[in-house]
């Protein structure tokens, strides 16, 4: 009975000191799920959200899904349209010709018609651009027309190595993709993905930033070792940028 009372307190006294390990142990260690509640840093030091992203209108919904009927409506409808498309020989162009050939139709005949019957003819508004809504897409459009002559433009004069790789990664994806699938098909994948992958993001946001910021870490370390080691060895292009006087 000693022998059972002495292994009893025992076990107890073993039990207690794994308890208070556990609880001197930091939080990552004894929760690791909590390492996911505040992430320290964002992709790209963002401190915008992605609904703020997106531009935070009705299109931010939709792609994130809180408007669930209209982005199912969209992705059923173009999947339609892609399948047609596809199956019949149809052309966009063609496709949308026929559209707007049974909707002239449609509004011509519904006005005069209502115009007899003395009934509201069809809801057309005022279909105009303002001034305003063009000035302002122009400008956006040049700002991003600017970036892109300016990436042009570094590559060309040879000073961002790790730009220059970016570059032609990012072309050689464009081109084997355009290589395997026709423009429809690549835009059809696109509307897929526009609805998915801000969805997932936005609902797995910490864990995603966590495991990329750590791969781009390691790719920064590697990259550093590969540029100590071989890029800065190579002769860059003499600067062209006039000396002040």
């Amino acid at each position: 009975m000693s022998e059972n009372t002495d292994v009893s307190a025992v076990a107890a006294d073993a039990l207690h000191g794994a308890v208070d390990n556990a609880s001197d142990l930091p939080a990552s260690t004894s929760a690791p799920s909590d390492r996911y509640v505040s992430a320290p840093q964002r992709l790209f030091n963002r401190d915008k959200s992605v609904h703020q992203l997106l531009g935070g209108g009705q299109v931010a919904d939709v792609l994130l899904w809180r408007q669930k009927y209209l982005s199912i409506s969209i992705l059923v409808g173009s999947t339609v349209i892609w399948f047609l498309l596809e199956k019949s020989q149809y052309t966009l162009v063609a496709l949308l010709s026929n559209i707007l050939f049974l909707t002239v139709i449609i509004l011509f005949v519904w006005a005069n018609l209502a115009a007899l019957l003395n009934r509201p003819g069809p809801p057309v508004h005022d279909l105009s651009l303002s001034e305003d809504v063009v000035l302002s897409t122009a400008s956006a459009l040049r700002v991003e027309l600017n970036k892109v002559l300016e990436v042009v433009q570094d590559v060309a004069r040879g000073k961002d190595f790790k730009l220059f790789l970016k570059v032609v990664a990012l072309l050689w994806i464009i081109s084997t993709v355009a290589s395997r699938v026709n423009f429809l098909t690549a835009l059809w994948i696109g509307v897929i993905l526009a609805h998915t992958i801000p969805f997932i993001y936005d609902k797995y946001e910490d864990i995603i930033d966590h495991h990329v910021l750590r791969a781009g870490d390691e790719v920064q370390k590697h990259y550093n070792k590969f540029g100590a080691a071989v890029l800065s060895k190579i002769p860059r292009a003499p600067s062209n940028e006039k000396k002040e006087l």
